[in-house]
């Protein structure tokens, strides 16, 4: 059940050394090892580059100072090309990405650089949305989860190794259909899974339209983390139907992570 390898992408934004801290405490948590990596743009300018290195060598000490077991790489390229293939040759069971202030999940024509790498990148892949610096370790990590899980044997990992991590509660959140009052099969057997690992849970339902009864559930009960699977809908899906997901992870009211399982080799 244990991530063997982490990637912590890096980055001159403050956010990416938020999601580094959360690589962190699973590569401690899981005894894993760590890489922290970096892809300057061949258009970056100095400025930009030494940020990076800066955010590089103190999470670099910092791990170190942990005893985890942790390498760093830098490349110059683009990271939609070059990320990809460096989890794949390393052998990665978990990326973090972190969103730029400037990017968004769920946009119309799907060109941002986590839809590209949501569509190549095989390992589990964590994407983040940063929105308190300052709160690193959620104790309370809300769920949201539909009538149909796929993948339910990552998902248990990925929450668990979060939970055991930062000793979390978990909330599951369901809005069940209407007329409605039982939660779904695979809700249940999520939630036999994650019991079966002794985790704190709880269990709420909201009511309204998705995104807004997320939010609404995440400030009424101060969670820290909210925690979503990616959007199953193609392209015309979305148009008609909107996209949940990206429209919490847009502007979320507290720090969200985007978590889509490894993609299934063919």
């Amino acid at each position: 059940m244990s991530y063997r390898m982490i990637i912590a992408v890096i980055n001159e934004h403050t956010a990416s050394t938020v999601s580094a801290h959360y690589a962190m405490a699973l590569a401690v948590s899981c005894g894993s090892q760590l890489v922290l990596y970096c892809a300057h743009d061949e258009l970056h300018d100095s400025a930009t580059s030494s940020r990076t290195e800066r955010h590089l060598d103190h999470l670099f000490s910092e791990a170190l100072s942990l005893g985890i077991a942790v390498s760093r790489i830098a490349e110059s390229g683009a990271i939609t090309r070059l990320l990809p293939h460096r989890s794949h040759a390393g052998g990665a069971d978990l990326v973090f990405y972190p969103l730029t202030p400037g990017e968004q999940y769920g946009a119309t024509l799907q060109q941002q650089t986590a839809h590209h790498l949501l569509r190549t990148i095989k390992a589990d892949l964590a994407v983040m949305r940063i929105m308190h610096m300052g709160k690193p370790h959620p104790r309370r990590m809300l769920v949201p989860v539909g009538g149909l899980i796929r993948d339910r044997e990552q998902r248990v990992r990925f929450l668990a190794a979060l939970a055991k991590a930062f000793h979390s509660q978990v909330t599951l959140f369901h809005r069940p259909d209407t007329g409605k009052q039982d939660f779904p099969a695979d809700i249940v057997a999520l939630r036999d899974d994650l019991r079966c690992l002794h985790l704190p849970l709880l269990e709420r339902g909201g009511s309204g339209q998705i995104a807004r009864a997320i939010a609404l559930e995440a400030v009424s009960h101060h969670n820290d983390l909210i925690v979503l699977g990616a959007s199953e809908r193609g392209t015309v899906r979305r148009l008609f139907f909107g996209n949940p997901a990206g429209d919490v992870m847009l502007q979320p009211p507290c720090n969200a992570i985007l978590f889509r399982p490894a993609l299934r080799l063919p």
